[in-house]
C-alpha cells in the first residue's frame, strides 16, 4: 500500500465550512423513504443512499430555504439516475436509450401545457412529502423511468422560465455528453489529451445544471444576451473547471478500486506528454491536477476583474450570478469532502477540511 495526499482545495477558496442544518435531517429521510419504494435493485438504492443528495444541495446553495431544496433534491436524483444508468456496466447502446429516454421526459414539458403545481402543498410541510408525492404517480410501476418522468413533470410546474427551458436545454446537453462517454468507455483506443478531456467534461459533470437552479432560486433573470457574452461564458466554463478538478480528485479513489478511473483527470495525465509524469507517479498527478486547479481559479480571479461593464441594470445581477457559483463550486467540494460516497471526512463530529490522505 502507498499513502498519497490531496492537498485542501478549501483552503485556496478561503471558504467558509458552515453546520449542517436540520433540513439535511428531513430531506434524506424523504429520500430514503422513497428509494425503499422504488422498483430499483439493492445496488442502485445503496448508491443512491450513499450519494446524500440532500446534502449536496444544502451544500451547494446555502441559505435556501426548504421549497427550493426540495426541488434541488429532485432535479438531483433525475440526473443522479442519468448518471447510473449511463455508466459501467451499460453498453453504449444502453446508455443511448437511457439518455434518449431522459432528453423525451425533459423536451416533453417544454410541449405541455403547464398547470399549476398541484403537489406544491407538500413543498412548505417538514414531512414525508416524497413518498405522498410518489405513491400518486406510481401506482404500477416505480422503475427509473418513471421516476425521471414524475420528477421532470413535477419540476416543470414548480421551476418557471426563464430558468426551466435552460435547465431542459442543459440537462439535453448532459444526456448526449454521457451517451458519448458511453461510446469512448467501449473505444479505449480512442484516447484523449489533458485539453481534450477538460472540454468533454464540462457537458458531462453536471455543473451548469446547478447553476440554472442558482439563477432560479436567486430569481436572478439575466438577460440572454449577457449569458452568451463570451466573457461570461468564458467564467462558467473556468467554474465548471474547478468542479470538475476537484472532483476528479476527490472520486479518484473510489474510481480505481471499481476499475473506473480511466475517464479521470489524473488517469489522463500519467500518460499525455504534456504533463511530463511517469505513467507510474500518482501523487504527481495529484499534485499537477492540483496545481492546475490553482491556475484556474488565478486566471478566473482575473478575468471576474477585467469583465467588461454591462448595463446597470445587470450589474448586480451578475456580481450575485458569479457569487452563486462560486457557492457551487465550494459546495461541491465540500460534499465531496463529507458524503459517504467517497468515503472522505465522514465524522460528522471530526474535522470536515484539510489535506485527504489515503491508500491504495
Amino acid at each position: 500500500m502507498v499513502q498519497y495526499r490531496i492537498p485542501d482545495l478549501l483552503s485556496c477558496l478561503h471558504a467558509c465550512i458552515k453546520a449542517t442544518n436540520a433540513d439535511n435531517d428531513i430531506l434524506q429521510a424523504g429520500l430514503v423513504e422513497v428509494i425503499d419504494q422504488c422498483h430499483l435493485t439493492d445496488h442502485y438504492k445503496k448508491d443512491l443512499k450513499r450519494a446524500e443528495i440532500p446534502h449536496l444541495a444544502i451544500r451547494a446553495f446555502p441559505g435556501s430555504d426548504l421549497k427550493h431544496l426540495r426541488i434541488c433534491v429532485e432535479y438531483l436524483i433525475a440526473a443522479f439516475l442519468l448518471d447510473r444508468l449511463t455508466d459501467k456496466p451499460a453498453t453504449a447502446a444502453q446508455a443511448q436509450e437511457w439518455a434518449d429516454i431522459y432528453k423525451q421526459y425533459f423536451r416533453k414539458t417544454l410541449q405541455e401545457n403547464k398547470g399549476p403545481a398541484r403537489i406544491n402543498q407538500y413543498l412548505t410541510k417538514k414531512c414525508d412529502i416524497y413518498p405522498q408525492a410518489f405513491s400518486k404517480t406510481f401506482e404500477r410501476t416505480k422503475g427509473p423511468a418513471e421516476i425521471i418522468k414524475y420528477l421532470t413533470s413535477h419540476m416543470s410546474n414548480t421551476i418557471k422560465d426563464p430558468y426551466w427551458s435552460c435547465l431542459v436545454e442543459n440537462n439535453i446537453l448532459l444526456a448526449d455528453g454521457m451517451a458519448k462517454e458511453a461510446v469512448d468507455r467501449e473505444n479505449p483506443g480512442t484516447e484523449m489529451d489533458l485539453e481534450t478531456y477538460i472540454k468533454v467534461r464540462r457537458d458531462t459533470i453536471g455543473a451548469r445544471q446547478l447553476f440554472d437552479l442558482g439563477r432560479w432560486i436567486h430569481e436572478l433573470n439575466i438577460t440572454p444576451e449577457i449569458l452568451t457574452h463570451p466573457d461570461i461564458v468564458r467564467l462558467e466554463e473556468q467554474f465548471i473547471d474547478l468542479i470538475s478538478l476537484a472532483n476528479d480528485l476527490y472520486s479518484y479513489k473510489k474510481e480505481y478500486l471499481a476499475k473506473d478511473a480511466n475517464h479521470n483527470y489524473l488517469t489522463i495525465a500519467l500518460r499525455d506528454p504534456t504533463a511530463d509524469l511517469h505513467e507510474n507517479d500518482l501523487q504527481g498527478a495529484i499534485n499537477y491536477t492540483y496545481d492546475k486547479f490553482c491556475r484556474v481559479l488565478a486566471d478566473l480571479e482575473h478575468q471576474k476583474k477585467v469583465l467588461p461593464r454591462f448595463r446597470k441594470s445587470e450589474e448586480a445581477k451578475v456580481d450575485k450570478y458569479l457569487w452563486l457559483m462560486m457557492n457551487v463550486v465550494i459546495g461541491t467540494i465540500q460534499w465531496s469532502l463529507e458524503c459517504e460516497r467517497y468515503g472522505h471526512f465522514v465524522d460528522a463530529d471530526g474535522p470536515n477540511q484539510g489535506d485527504v490522505v489515503f491508500n491504495l
